[in-house]
């Protein structure tokens, strides 16, 4: 979720104001005021769902007009952090006060929400601009950072280029130092421009030949942050169709997953939704031929499912995502699984059955899950059509779940906790028989 698109927040900030994306009026609070954040992440936990607060670290408008900051934008404190490219406004990422107080928004943040994960996209320095002379041919407009370039860079570096991903660099080591420091069970995951670079310009770079790249033009090295294990997962925007000449899918696809170090970090790819249902189910089920180099996938844009295209929102239901699934644990993360529920029980009868168990406290513990096998079916916990829930854990000293969709029948329950990274614990489970008027239990294992 998009939390901080231009240098102002979805929630209550003493650093910056209440975004314009909100109520519509940067610096102008919801009214009734709620917060927006705290709110969000208790919906998506309660479903079972992370939370990815999704940040723009350079990108202060979208708009040239400065009317538009609020008063207590830090635009009017420091005009000399800032500067107008393309007809936007932007930190200068070569300034260190920009990057202190990107960190210090950062640190406010991750130190009061129980976010899952930070996530940051294509936005580092902009795409390189062009504009028309008067003859009509085009010409690339540089980066307006001389003055930093003087200051900060010149005296160090012989090549600009190079002192401008060092500055991308030097964020995305501090982002990173900063949540393990503070919660070292957040993620933090970059989701760039699918091309690093092209071969033509570097052996290791991908068969494609797009205009402008993370490397040369965003100055985005996201292969040194991967192998200095600064993140903990890359999405690369694979949004280019197999159809397309110069960055098709499968080529990025094959690219991307020869990188995976998955002790390292974690590959999930970024599918566009605007393309057409059987461009998607096939991107889908290439990535499903490597199971031991993709580990997921992102969607891009969730107004594409609150349209509902051509009902591909049940398309995807009924062929692609039939089950539910844990994502899967990270290695360099904590493995420790937690403690396992106690005394599980089951009453009730046909169509309701209520289980319950009591809980054991470990400071990893996140959710638990629910698991249902009919007689006869191998109790696999590898299995996911047997999930039936996922149970926020929430401090609660005993758990009840209602099982509103058994028939009458025999049945084994299987109750695992799981940690923040999805490492479960040791199952418990009990085996009953459902009647239209009882639960009786046959056999239980602690």
């Amino acid at each position: 979720m998009h939390i901080r698109p231009t240098a102002d927040a979805f929630y209550p900030s003493d650093l910056e104001p209440w975004s314009q994306y909100l109520t519509g009026k940067q610096g102008q609070a919801p009214d009734p005021l709620y917060d927006p954040v705290a709110f969000m992440i208790a919906e998506a936990h309660k479903r079972g769902l992370e939370f990815h607060a999704w940040l723009n670290p350079y990108r202060v408008s979208q708009k040239s007009d400065t009317t538009q900051f609020a008063p207590s934008h830090v635009f009017h404190r420091h005009r000399d952090w800032f500067v107008e490219y393309g007809g936007q406004w932007y930190f200068d990422p070569g300034i260190p006060q920009c990057r202190e107080f990107a960190n210090a928004m950062l640190l406010d943040l991750v130190k009061r929400y129980d976010v899952d994960a930070i996530h940051f996209d294509d936005y580092f320095y902009p795409y390189r601009v062009s504009v028309k002379d008067e003859q009509g041919k085009s010409h690339t407009v540089e980066f307006p950072d001389s003055l930093s370039w003087e200051r900060y860079g010149k005296p160090f570096f012989k090549d600009r280029d190079a002192w401008r991903r060092q500055n991308v660099n030097l964020l995305i080591e501090e982002f990173s130092r900063t949540i393990r420091q503070t919660k070292p069970w957040v993620k933090f995951g970059i989701s760039p421009f699918c091309v690093w670079r092209n071969a033509s310009k570097d052996p290791r770079g991908s068969q494609t030949s797009v205009q402008q790249t993370n490397y040369d033009d965003l100055f985005a090295d996201i292969l040194l942050w991967m192998d200095r294990g600064w993140i903990d997962y890359v999405t690369p925007q694979m949004y280019y169709p197999t159809t397309h000449k110069s960055a098709n899918y499968d080529k990025v696809l094959s690219w991307w997953s020869n990188l995976t170090q998955p002790d390292k970090f974690h590959l999930y790819c970024g599918l566009s939704m605007w393309n057409e249902t059987p461009e998607l189910q096939y991107e889908i089920a290439r990535q499903r031929e490597m199971p031991d180099k993709v580990q997921g996938t992102f969607f891009w844009s969730t107004r594409v499912f609150m349209q509902n295209k051509k009902g591909l929102n049940q398309v995807l239901q009924a062929d692609e995502y039939r089950y539910p699934a844990l994502v899967p644990p990270m290695p360099w993360h904590d493995m420790t699984p937690p403690a396992a529920p106690k005394n599980l029980s089951a009453d009730g009868k046909a169509h309701l059955v209520m289980l319950s168990w009591e809980t054991v406290y470990s400071d990893n513990l996140m959710y638990y899950l629910v698991y249902r096998f009919a007689k006869g079916q191998a109790v696999d916990l590898d299995d996911p059509s047997a999930i039936v829930a996922k149970v926020l854990y929430d401090h609660d000293a005993r758990k009840v779940y209602l099982d509103q969709e058994v028939a009458a029948g025999e049945y084994t329950y299987v109750v695992t906790a799981l940690s923040r990274n999805n490492v479960e614990s040791t199952p418990v489970e009990t085996t009953v028989k459902v009647s239209k008027t009882k639960v009786k239990t046959i056999n239980k294992k602690e």
